[in-house]
């Protein structure tokens, strides 16, 4: 059975500087799912790259094995914190593990905590008026975080 751990390794030595592997799940079946991501958005051609490259480095007469690379997509919770990079100054929805939900941009984010930013129309003195509110959350209070997709209408 092949190894997540193998995988990795043949993956690092193909990603460029700005692509990193988010997940790699392998079923009892031998399917291998690589999930990439690159900080300036991954590319088709890019996950085919990758997927030949792994290819490349596995004998099929030995190992029988179905390979997909591929995106780990906007609506899936963030796993690495390359994601979280990626995110700065876009819409982010974070989930605690008391279960608040704090929806804002994403401003701000380092080895302990992310300070997302939550953009409020108040009214002060009968003028409505923007008001920032920043949200510093440790990293360790973070039950999920994921893109907040919103389409206009």
């Amino acid at each position: 059975m092949i190894k997540a751990e193998k995988i990795s390794e043949i993956c690092s030595s193909c990603l460029t500087d700005s692509e990193f592997i988010v997940d790699i799940k392998i079923n009892n079946a031998n399917d291998v799912f690589v999930y990439v991501d690159d900080l300036d958005g991954i590319t088709i051609e890019a996950c085919k790259r990758i997927s030949r490259h792994i290819e490349s480095q596995f004998d099929r007469e030995i190992e029988d094995f179905s390979l997909e690379v591929g995106s780990p997509g906007l609506s899936k919770p963030f796993k690495v914190d390359q994601q979280y990079l990626k995110a700065i100054n876009t819409n982010v929805e974070v989930v605690t593990v008391d279960g608040e939900k704090i929806c804002g941009k994403l401003s701000a984010f380092n080895d302990d905590n992310i300070v997302v930013t939550k953009t409020a129309i108040k009214k002060i003195n009968n003028k409505k008026q923007e008001i920032q509110e920043e949200y510093k959350i440790d990293k360790t209070n973070i039950k999920s975080t994921k893109s907040e997709i919103s389409f206009s209408k």
